[in-house]
């Protein structure tokens, strides 16, 4: 798995870093836990703009498949279609869920401005993570 201290490949990303982001895999669009995970950043998005800081989704969805999540959810935040999960394997974030096949795990990452990872959160538990993750963003795009 990534970790702290390495460079994520932002040229993945749909634009260039324009400060400290956060990229946080998920399994599957119109999934339960991942809907609740959208949505929670989503309602603290503008504090993550007021922050500096961007919020980027990834799963092995197709763009078509995040275009219609993005819509339902009201997502603001850009998604990446990792169709086929190179990316996903490439940073040992894909998981065996079994019947549905290898996706990503729900994993999130805290990049600064030069993409190096700054924090991993591996096994994520979506209640009260965004809150978590933007209080460790805020501290990395206003240090001391």
């Amino acid at each position: 798995m990534i970790a702290e201290g390495e460079r994520f490949p932002v040229e993945s990303l749909p634009k260039p870093l324009e400060g400290p982001t956060v990229v946080y895999f998920y399994a599957a669009d119109f999934t339960a836990g991942c809907e609740r995970e959208a949505r929670s950043f989503e309602g603290l998005y503008d504090d993550f703009r007021a922050a500096g800081v961007e919020v980027v989704g990834v799963s092995v969805d197709t763009s078509d498949s995040h275009d219609r999540f993005a819509q339902e959810c009201g997502l603001r935040f850009p998604l990446v279609a990792d169709q086929g999960g190179a990316l996903t394997e490439r940073l040992g974030l894909s998981k065996d869920y079994g019947d549905h096949g290898t996706l990503a795990a729900r994993v999130t990452l805290l990049l600064d401005a030069e993409g190096e990872v700054r924090r991993v959160w591996p096994s994520v538990e979506v209640g009260g993570h965004a809150e978590e993750v933007l209080a460790a963003a805020r501290q990395l795009a206003e240090p001391d």
